[in-house]
């Protein structure tokens, strides 16, 4: 029996024959109702409220899985999947080289002095000294939130380059590009002493607000704050306090609480902050090289239901 597949997230025209190929058969969301039911639908490769809540709702729905083209799925009404039985894959791995990339790029922009350069080139003044603590990435310690495919490979980038890395994780396990892990509910002085944080974990009750007022009140000076994970994960007005009394110096965010972000954020016009709109995970060719994650998975999936790999826990959230 072939499967109907519906392409909310698009796919290029010359790479539809690879699904064809295998009895898929794929529509567009132009095309519910005219060529085929949305109760029809039985895998649903992306996701977009209005048109997946129609399948989700239709009667006698035949959705059996769904595809997310992102590594985070907190936006996903997760629970109607667990009830309905409805599987869940993400898109975790497709986003690691550009996201670690452009966290090493927040780090030498502050490390290196940019932000300084940039100031007095905006003065026209040539200020040789300007930067009175010139550093490199090898004399800082860097502790990581997170260490799945992004975190290990912005572990990976900043061992290169002399760093000392700490990664965080449900259970302090081993990880790969790490010198030391420690486990979420057990962080210590390792934390608290460190030089740059980066946030990259998944948002769920547990993360949410997770650096807050008490947890940058630790720091005596944190260089650098980093988040590309998600913005709820960062209680907004405490990480404002803890720039401007100093217990935060710099700060890079790519996500935030509210998207877009709002035109009398503080964080706009603050001269120690870096503000990405949450576009690091952007990367060429996006749909050849996402469609090219999902095909292993849906040959699996074919052949017995199951998946090689990124089936998303619906009870964790990740």
């Amino acid at each position: 029996m072939s499967e109907n597949l519906l392409a909310i997230s698009p796919i290029n025209d010359d790479q539809v024959h690879l699904l064809t190929d295998l009895d898929v058969n794929v529509f567009t969301p132009k095309e519910l109702d005219q060529k085929i039911s949305p109760a029809d639908i039985t895998i649903m490769y992306g996701w977009k409220q209005d048109i997946s809540s129609k399948l989700l709702d239709a009667t006698n729905s035949k959705l059996k899985w769904i595809h997310a083209i992102s590594a985070g799925v907190d936006y996903l009404p997760l629970a109607t999947l667990t009830k309905r039985g409805i599987k869940l894959t993400n898109a975790s791995g497709i986003h690691a080289t550009s996201i670690s990339q452009s966290v090493l790029a927040y780090i030498l922009h502050f490390v290196r002095g940019l932000d300084i350069a940039r100031e007095h080139q905006i003065k026209h003044q040539w200020e040789k000294n300007a930067d009175t603590n010139p550093a490199t990435i090898s004399d800082y310690k860097y502790v990581v939130f997170g260490t799945g495919h992004i975190g290990q490979q912005i572990g990976r980038l900043l061992q290169t380059l002399g760093g000392h890395t700490i990664g965080v994780n449900t259970t302090g396990h081993p990880a790969e590009y790490f010198d030391e892990t420690i486990a979420l509910n057990k962080i210590d002085d390792r934390v608290w002493h460190a030089d740059v944080i980066i946030n990259i974990m998944p948002l769920t009750d547990d993360t949410h607000h997770f650096y807050d007022s008490d947890f940058f009140a630790h720091f005596e000076n944190l260089f650098l704050f980093v988040n590309v994970g998600r913005g709820p994960s960062v209680d907004s007005k405490a990480l404002v306090a803890a720039l401007e009394d100093g217990h935060v110096s710099h700060a890079a965010l790519d996500v935030f609480e509210t998207e877009p972000l709002p035109d009398d954020s503080p964080f706009w016009s603050m001269k120690n902050m870096i503000v990405t709109p949450h576009n690091t995970g952007v990367i060429r060719h996006f749909k050849k090289a996402q469609l090219e994650l999902f095909m292993p998975n849906l040959k699996q999936y074919l052949q017995d239901g199951s998946f090689k790999y990124n089936q998303v826990d619906l009870i964790k959230g990740y």
